[in-house]
């Protein structure tokens, strides 16, 4: 049976213990390493050729888990990186998503969430906590009102977010500027009434736009 390779990357050496010790005889997983910064992740990336990265969002001491998700895209794109975080607002799962994260597990969580996120999360199907998972839930609206308002570069776009793209990924498979991309993803949002990318994803979900994530899959399905 092959295992998922995971590397474990916090600043705390008790929270990565702590992580280690949730993952320890989960069938399918093997930890390969640790790290506690975002440099050393980067490292670890080609040495350990890990699947995943478990990574916490806030390391102080130099790059983050955002801005190292974001190097990681560029160098190793073949990792997942599955987020903990202890923040819950939608401002920072919004940059979270954005710099193209496999899952977003809440510190808090059951660990039950960090394993299924480590086993289910994909670039272009995330995993979302639960507890955010509700409330993009709540934020999604009937197809049957939305579907018919968007244009077709608008539905291009869309679709692209919510495989994972970055702003910047999708300006350039369609040719177009950032801004353009921000001003589409801001005429979409305004038309289907929703407010967070988290719901946008649901959306596309929701409408057959995109393929919802498949229980036990773990390749990245984006398109070249």
């Amino acid at each position: 049976m092959a295992h998922t390779r995971v590397v474990i990357v916090d600043d705390h050496a008790l929270v990565r213990q702590g992580l280690r010790l949730i993952l320890h005889g989960v069938a399918g997983i093997e930890v390969v390493g640790e790290c506690s910064c975002g440099e050393d992740a980067l490292k670890a990336a080609v040495k350990d050729r890990p699947d995943v990265m478990l990574m916490d969002v806030h390391m102080p001491q130099g790059l983050d888990g955002i801005t190292t998700a974001r190097h990681l895209r560029q160098i190793a794109p073949q990792v997942r990186v599955i987020m903990l975080t202890m923040f819950d607002d939608r401002a920072h799962v919004e940059k979270m998503l954005d710099a193209g994260v496999s899952g977003i597990v809440f510190k808090h969580a059951d660990s039950s969430e960090i394993v299924a996120a480590i086993q289910h999360g994909q670039p272009g199907h995330p995993y979302l906590s639960r507890r955010w998972g509700q409330r993009a839930n709540a934020e999604t609206v009937s197809p049957s009102r939305t579907a018919e308002r968007l244009s077709p570069r608008e539905t291009e776009v869309l679709v692209l977010l919510a495989q994972g793209y970055t702003n910047r990924e999708v300006a350039d498979a369609l040719h177009i500027s950032v801004k353009t991309v921000e001003t589409h993803r801001q005429h979409i949002m305004r038309r289907i009434g929703l407010h967070s990318r988290a719901a946008l994803v649901r959306y596309a979900y929701q409408n057959g736009l995109v393929d919802p994530p498949v229980p036990g899959a773990t390749e990245d399905h984006r398109g070249g």
